[in-house]
């Protein structure tokens, strides 16, 4: 017995040894450059025991024998062998391995899930940080052009300094009346692009379709861009990274004007006749002199070839050239000589630390840029921090923010007649010379008004100085200083998260975010504006605005994996999501100017002021599950769904929005290895989703407004004339996606490619119904539109070697097709956007069974052979006032990033470019009718101008058939001035609508990696250092439309006064500690 009770007692003493020597054992897997490794493998070596490491590297592996060997693995990295020891912590670095590309690229979708692209059903692409940041960017969406397949990029001239209209990113052409953009993302909470700083972000995941952005809901109906931030250093410890970046920044691209003839009406100049007791005692000395119609702001007015004559700041005291006469000349680069050199600076400074079981990275970034209109800059601070840390085996606490202030002085007007190329481009005299109104900015003419090159009378007609203010335009600089426009932004956004991991399998999180944004803006037109342009209709104003949004969302997140069988990977998430949001907004303006002068008060009003105040409330309370099921590495079946509950819906019309989706993948190179050893990756796929869309706040309402009026001392309450069908419900988006995915040669080459087909069906509009029944219109559900292409993606390593490796990506996207397949009862037409002089010119148009934003307007008339037709005695062309021209959006978008590594010398650079697409420029317009651009002052088929007289050989060949048959030939010569300003007498269109096909080098850099080793005692302090030149639109390869770069048109359907497009030179430094 005493034996038996000793061997039990030795067995138990045996067990807990072996149970005590046996522990769990977390750490983080990494690759050379500190980044994580997704989804590696981590196994007890000569067992079976082993786990998966996370999406950010992360694993955690029970029963670990101590002194036991781990085995770490991961598609792409050579497999490493670590010794446990004694620590409870095990982080691992791998290394790429030799000659290979291949690596799992891990997608995120909502709520900060990832997945491995193996079993991703859908298209998706991964831009790295690598790429995104070729050059410091100040534009996030700028830095995506040409980088995603499918995605144009709408960028806006780099003159506005990112205020008013911003950067649009429009995925596969378009679904909806309106542009519908995508939500972007940054580590689960959607933000404003704007507030986002490209230095911060490790990866952007582009999800299109809504079978990829089912788990986002309605807010992704124009898909969704998912950010990750970094949230660690580069190493292990401390790390501290400095960037600093300057660039200069230079106008680039304007339109070709004409330099051959002066400002003015008259092809003569006016002899100016001196009348003593009428006219300024001073002007005597200008009896008997020369000068153009100062009174008509365009150019065509008399030949300049050096003759003399009185320039307009002639006339007025004060200064080195009053009362002096000076020659006639041109000056071809007046208007570029207005454009300031910008200047753009960021400064950017990372603290990190890494250790075992936590993570905290910290940035600061700092920009400024001094604007190339007068008097314009910008101001941004961003603040970002990150920490992760393990509280314990099971806990996790986790905290993402970023704080974002921005200031931004200036107008940025880009609008017809606007006071920089909306002069220049439309309404200006060609021989004034810039440096002279730069140098006389400040001064008054003696009736204290600012000076003005446009006067309001000619001199001979003047009675006095009064007389010669200014008509319709400023000395620019002036107006630029006289323009008090602020506009700020206080953005603060990100989330508190804890973890609560109660094994390997299981695992639930808890989040709460916040997302708050305030803006305040001051506009100022100061008294002296208002009486020193007599005819520019400005007026002494002051205005000013704030506006507050905030959003919490309370997020709550379960997560089940495993494999079962050895072969039977299973995981599902689910969970909920409470949305809140509120809106408010006030704002006041003065109205028909100030009583005092420059007191800028709402107080000092002259009439009464007008104020808006708005309050907008809403909730959306929210279910979700995903779910994925693969069988052993080859087979996947994924699910995604969620119901939105909005406080916006009408609740009898059902207040819940569905959105599901389903698709599978399969990996047929598991099957190939031994039979296509070349093939070392091949996935194809396919997936369904649908999204229903909800109404804006109000929408589905039948809203009142209180009159001005009142009646028996009451205040009437104003009714709609527009009535809301009572079914009304938001539409319905359902997408179709097949593809595949192949690499090849270990990842030296692949190919991504998906064909789409989307329908957008319900759209709401409002309909035209008979007003008998008290209504002008009918809200309903009226219009679908479908769209179907192809997005293809190419990746290659042409060359890898010890020193030498170049690396290219390229993206693809094709429209097939983008139509407007129905609309509600008989109407055939939607307006979709429009500029200045609306009806006069082109708009672009939703029209039935055409393809999304047709540019519709004036054209010239053609018989049924094409020809022009043409007025028999003017020789002018007859009008076809519904000319179609095409689609606003282009057929074809792409690009093509190129990296090239000598030893330590980096070269990248980004291509980008798009084929198809219209668009008007109401600014060629105005420059033909005010005699600016070089065709009006051409050279025709005899050799002479064509603005010399018809009966000299000038004028303007036309030749066309009679408006009377269409058939006799009209074969004429126009005089110039008729001939240029037909088109807008006639509302023609047609010589002003161009193709946006381009193709332009948009970054380009060239780095040198400095040897810090062979710096001496340097290198104990700075472990890394690169220098890189840097260039921003270096160079426009070809472009259609000569005067504008196509890929910044500030409208959907063209331009009315564009802003011009920039090229920016730089240098940049980055310092690792």
């Amino acid at each position: 017995m005493r034996k038996v009770v000793s061997l039990l007692v030795t067995a138990i003493l045996c067990s807990l040894l072996v149970i005590a020597q046996s522990r769990t054992i977390s750490g983080v897997v990494t690759d050379a450059n500190g980044k994580p490794v997704p989804f590696a493998t981590v196994t007890v070596k000569g067992t079976k025991n082993g786990v998966t490491a996370d999406a950010d590297g992360k694993y955690t592996l029970k029963n670990v024998p101590s002194g036991a060997v781990l085995v770490i693995s991961s598609v792409g990295y050579d497999q490493r062998e670590v010794t446990s020891g004694s620590s409870d912590n095990v982080s691992v670095t791998l290394t790429t391995t030799a000659g290979s590309n291949l690596t799992e690229v891990v997608v995120t979708s909502a709520f900060g899930i990832k997945k491995a692209q193996r079993t991703t059903p859908f298209s998706s692409q991964v831009v790295k940080s690598e790429q995104l940041n070729i050059i410091p960017q100040t534009s996030l969406t700028d830095a995506l052009a040409g980088k995603i397949a499918g995605v144009q990029s709408r960028s806006q001239s780099n003159v506005k300094l990112g205020a008013g209209d911003q950067d649009f990113l429009r995925i596969r052409g378009g679904l909806s009346l309106g542009d519908l953009g995508p939500i972007f993302v940054v580590d689960g909470t959607i933000v404003n692009a704007f507030e986002i700083n490209p230095d911060d972000v490790e990866d952007i995941s582009v999800l299109k379709g809504a079978n990829a952005t089912a788990l986002f809901g309605e807010r992704a109906a124009g898909g969704a861009i998912v950010i990750n931030t970094k949230k660690r250093g580069p190493k292990q410890g401390i790390g501290v990274e400095l960037t600093q970046g300057v660039t200069i920044d230079k106008v680039y691209i304007l339109p070709k004007y004409q330099n051959l003839y002066s400002g003015g009406g008259s092809s003569d100049l006016i002899q100016f006749q001196y009348i003593p007791g009428q006219h300024p005692a001073e002007w005597a000395a200008l009896d008997g002199k020369y000068y153009p119609d100062y009174t008509d702001d365009a150019s065509w007015g008399p030949r300049m070839t050096g003759q003399e004559y009185v320039p307009w700041y002639a006339w007025f005291p004060g200064h080195q050239y009053s009362f002096k006469t000076a020659p006639l000349v041109a000056q071809p680069d007046n208007a570029r000589d207005f454009w300031e050199t910008g200047i753009t600076n960021t400064t950017n400074a990372a603290f990190s630390k890494n250790g075992p079981g936590y993570s905290v990275r910290m940035s600061y970034t700092n920009q400024y840029i001094k604007g190339l209109l007068p008097y314009t800059s910008s101001k941004r601070n961003n603040l970002f921090f990150a920490s992760s840390v393990d509280l314990n085996e099971h806990f996790t606490v986790g905290v993402n923010a970023t704080y974002s202030t921005t200031t931004v002085r200036g107008e940025f007007v880009d609008g017809y007649a606007n006071q920089s190329s909306g002069s220049f481009n439309q309404w200006f005299h060609r021989h004034n010379d810039m440096k002279i109104l730069k140098q006389l900015q400040g001064m008054l003419s003696p009736t204290g008004n600012l000076l003005s090159w446009n006067f309001y009378t000619n001199p001979d007609g003047a009675t006095g100085y009064d007389d010669i203010d200014g008509n319709y335009w400023y000395n620019y600089y002036d107006y630029f200083k006289n323009r008090d426009v602020v506009n700020g932004r206080d953005r603060f956004f990100g989330d508190f998260s804890v973890q609560y991991k109660l094994n390997s399998h299981f695992n639930v999180k808890a989040t709460v975010r916040k997302n708050q944004l305030t803006t305040y803006s001051q506009d100022i037109w100061t008294s002296l504006l208002e009486k020193s342009a007599l005819q520019s209709g400005v007026l002494a104003s002051y205005s000013t605005s704030n506006t507050y949004y905030d959003e919490y969302n309370y997020e709550g997140l379960a997560n089940y994996s495993n494999t079962f069988l050895g072969k039977l990977a299973v995981s599902v998430t689910g969970g909920g999501n409470i949305l809140r949001t509120l809106y408010k907004d006030n704002s006041a303006s003065t109205v028909n100017g100030l009583n005092i002068p420059d007191l800028y008060s709402i107080a000092n009003s002259a009439a009464q002021p007008s104020v808006g105040n708005t309050r907008q409330a809403s909730r959306v309370n929210s279910l979700f599950a995903t779910g994925d099921v693969e069988w052993n590495k080859f087979a996947s079946v994924t699910f995604a769904v969620r119901d939105d509950w909005y406080s916006t819906l009408l609740k009898e019309n059902g207040n819940d929005l569905f959105s599901p989706s389903l698709g599978a993948a399969f990996v047929f190179s598991e099957f190939t290895k031994s039979s296509l050893p070349w093939i070392s990756f091949g996935k194809v796929y396919g997936s369904w989703g649908r999204k229903p869309r909800s109404l804006a706040i109000f929408q589905n309402n039948f809203g009142y407004s209180p009159a001005s009026v009142l009646w028996d001392g009451n205040f009437l309450m104003g009714t709609p004339n527009s009535v809301v069908d009572s079914k009304l419900k938001g539409s319905t988006i359902t997408t179709y996606e097949a593809g595949f995915d192949l690499r090849f040669l270990k990842g030296r080459l692949g190919l991504n490619a998906v064909y789409y087909t989307e329908d957008n069906d319900g759209e709401p509009l409002s309909v035209q119904v008979d007003p008998v029944s008290g209504f002008t219109s009918l809200v309903v559900n009226a219009v679908k539109i479908r769209r179907q292409g192809i997005d293809i993606q190419i990746t290659a390593s042409p060359v890898k070697s010890k020193n030498f490796s170049w690396d290219i990506s390229k993206t693809f996207g094709y429209l097939i097709n983008n139509q407007v397949v129905k609309i509600f009862g008989t109407q055939t037409r939607v307006l979709l956007s429009g500029g200045a002089f609306g009806t006069r010119f082109a708009r672009a148009f939703q029209e039935l069974r055409s393809d999304w934003g047709q540019l519709i307007g004036g054209g010239i008339k053609r018989n049924a052979d094409g020809q022009m037709v043409v007025s028999p005695t003017s020789g002018l062309f007859i009008v076809d006032p519904d000319k179609h021209w095409g689609s606003v959006v282009p057929k074809t978008t792409g690009g093509l990033i190129n990296t090239f590594t000598y030893k330590d010398f980096v070269l990248n650079f980004s291509l980008d470019y798009q084929i198809g697409g219209k668009f008007f420029s109401l600014s060629e317009s105005w420059g033909y009718f005010s005699g600016l651009l070089e065709q009006t002052a051409a050279t025709n088929d005899k050799g002479k101008n064509v603005r010399d007289a018809v009966a000299d050989g000038g004028g303007v060949h036309i030749v066309g058939v009679s408006s009377v048959d269409e058939k006799t030939v009209v074969d004429t010569y126009v005089s110039a001035f008729s001939y240029f300003h037909q088109f807008y007498s006639r509302r023609i269109a047609e010589p002003f609508i161009h193709d946006l096909t381009f193709v332009k080098v948009r970054e380009a850099s060239i780095g040198y990696r400095i040897p810090v080793k062979k710096l001496g005692n340097i290198s104990k302090y700075v472990q890394g250092a690169t220098f890189s030149v840097i260039a921003r639109n270096p160079w426009i390869i070809y472009r259609d439309a000569k005067n504008f770069d196509p890929s910044e048109i500030s409208g959907v359907f063209g331009e009315d006064g564009q802003l011009p497009g920039t090229r920016s030179i730089g240098a940049s430094l980055k310092l690792l500690f």
